[in-house]
């Protein structure tokens, strides 16, 4: 009899695995559990969508409708709520939730791919106070769609990532955006002049910030802050971070890890060998800081749930771990890292050198060349390089990536100075950007060692 595999949740983790282990066993009986009514959906284009609903439906945001799992022999369940895990009996406890009727699904193999949900903000707030949306889901966003109309001015709080994408969004979309950022400034984890570059390249764009301050309440459309400043709004999105959707597993005894996030060895298994975790619910092996993170990214979800399906389907896979690259974009401004920054390194047991520098993207006589800020991080003692942040309106992506391509290489910053790039004016610099910062941290880390 074939062993049934059943997966919870089919975002990104959990229907990667499903079209996995079906490629890699066309026998298996394969469930999959999503308590949303739509799956495979893109939740990184959310912004991008709600900027421009006529170019970015809703309709390009789903990858894989359900009924295309189905056709491939995939019983793919939507609107289906998993209550409880029962480990001894290997069964789970279901909720239909439209035909409001609760049964126990029998399993083999279990994959959680219950993904990560959106902090919650939790002040007092008026009968009048302004709405609050979370753009998490794609669902948060049909909300927010249908609120435009009543829509003048939107706080938004938090200024990560979500945040800087969702004001440009908001932004373009004629609205007036206010960011409240706790931290004294925008993006701590960069660099000082990265971040400063960020800041005011948003500023320029017409969207308020208002740092260092936390919300202590909503009152008569206005956000409060707790220096007492009142900010109206119509709208307040929350962008303040997400944390791991792990109920399920602590409550079932599954062991989690100190980010919160469920512990994982390499090949996605748990704890318990038959019960794997994938996607923004468990744990990832940094390679550069040698310890596990937790890294809540759509392009980490799908190698996550390319693993974890390969091996719940009777094959051998593992995960090879992360560098913690990730790039957005705000009004323009390409914003990337990958690997540690300096006080990352510093906690990873390194003793870190860096430095800036701004060096341009092109030949300087090319129209579309623009300066790009480098922030270069080795280790002092090897010069192995630990990691970069980048920040630029051209070529910051390919900057990011051929750093991301040498952490994995294990390559020190003189290997940085002397690669083999392609060069032509319309495309690079005679040296290219990062070449040039290796070469100065080469300096660096050689009079250090001197």
């Amino acid at each position: 009899m074939s062993e049934r595999l059943v997966i919870i949740g089919g975002v990104a983790a959990g229907t990667k695995a499903a079209a996995t282990a079906r490629r890699r066993n066309a026998g298996a009986r394969i469930v999959l559990l999503q308590e949303e009514a739509d799956v495979s959906y893109s939740a990184c284009g959310l912004p991008y969508h709600l900027a421009d609903l006529d170019r970015i439906p809703r309709s390009k945001l789903i990858a894989r409708p359900p009924e295309a799992f189905r056709v491939d022999g995939i019983d793919m369940r939507t609107r289906h709520r998993v209550e409880e895990i029962d480990l001894d009996r290997g069964s789970l406890r279901v909720c239909d939730l439209q035909a409001d009727h609760v049964y126990t699904e029998p399993f083999d193999r279990l994959l959680l791919a219950t993904g990560a949900r959106p902090k919650r903000l939790n002040v007092p707030a008026s009968p009048d106070a302004p709405p609050i949306a979370y753009l998490r889901s794609i669902v948060d966003a049909d909300r927010i769609v249908d609120r435009l109309p009543d829509i003048r001015r939107v706080v938004i709080l938090g200024g990560g990532y979500i945040g800087l994408e969702a004001a440009e969004a908001f932004s373009r979309l004629g609205r007036e955006v206010a960011i409240v950022e706790m931290m004294p400034r925008l993006l701590p984890a960069f660099a000082l002049p990265l971040g400063q570059a960020v800041e005011e390249r948003v500023r320029e764009n017409g969207v308020e910030l208002f740092m260092g301050s936390a919300v202590s309440g909503l009152d008569r459309k206005h956000v409060v802050l707790d220096n007492g400043e009142r900010i109206s709004a119509d709208l307040v999105l929350v962008a303040t971070g997400v944390t791991p959707s792990t109920e399920l597993a602590a409550a079932a005894g599954i062991t989690l890890g100190h980010t919160g996030a469920i512990t994982v060895n390499a090949e996605m298994q748990t704890n318990l060998p038959h019960v794997y975790a994938a996607g923004d619910c468990a744990e990832s092996y940094h390679r550069v800081a040698n310890r596990a993170v937790w890294l809540p990214l759509g392009d980490v979800a799908n190698r996550h749930g390319k693993v974890a399906g390969t091996n719940m389907a009777g094959g051998r896979a593992v995960f090879p771990g992360v560098l913690g690259t990730a790039i957005f974009k705000v009004f323009g401004l390409a914003v990337a890292r990958t690997g540690l920054g300096e006080a990352e390194a510093v906690t990873a047991g390194y003793r870190p050198i860096s430095q800036v520098v701004e060096v341009p993207s092109r030949a300087r006589y090319m129209e579309k060349s623009r300066n790009l800020l480098i922030h270069l991080t080795a280790d002092r003692a090897s010069g192995k390089v630990l990691g970069c942040q980048v920040t630029g309106d051209d070529a910051a992506d390919k900057t990011i990536d051929t750093v991301a391509a040498a952490l994995w290489g294990n390559l020190a910053v003189e290997d940085l100075a002397d690669l083999d790039l392609a060069y032509a004016p319309p495309f690079l610099p005679v040296l290219a950007p990062v070449q040039v910062a290796g070469e100065v941290l080469k300096k660096q880390v050689g009079a250090m060692q001197g």
